[in-house]
């Protein structure tokens, strides 16, 4: 799985489980480095999360970045497409979406 099949996997995981309150950095050009791929908004929680082919490593700044976001209390990860295979995505967005 490529980590454009992983993003459409994630879209439609998040139209399945009603998450309308995401943001997805389709283009980083102009934003801050390191943001992650997505921001989404469910029921009482915020998931940050950084979209990985098996094979690309994170740059320093989404290191930084996901550093950051803990250290503020903040639901940051990473998702490969093991992760979806193995379940983890669709867990982490249906508890997301309060469900």
């Amino acid at each position: 799985m490529t980590e454009i099949e992983l993003e459409r996997e994630v879209r439609r995981l998040l139209t399945a489980y009603g998450l309308r309150y995401a943001f997805h950095v389709p283009d980083s050009r102009g934003m801050a480095a390191g943001l992650p791929d997505w921001i989404i908004i469910g029921a009482g929680r915020v998931l940050w999360r950084e979209l990985k082919d098996p094979y690309r490593g994170l740059s320093q700044a989404q290191w930084d970045v996901g550093d950051r976001l803990m250290e503020a209390g903040q639901d940051w990860a990473v998702w490969r497409p093991a992760d979806y295979a193995s379940g983890r995505v669709e867990n982490e967005i249906r508890a997301a979406a309060g469900v």
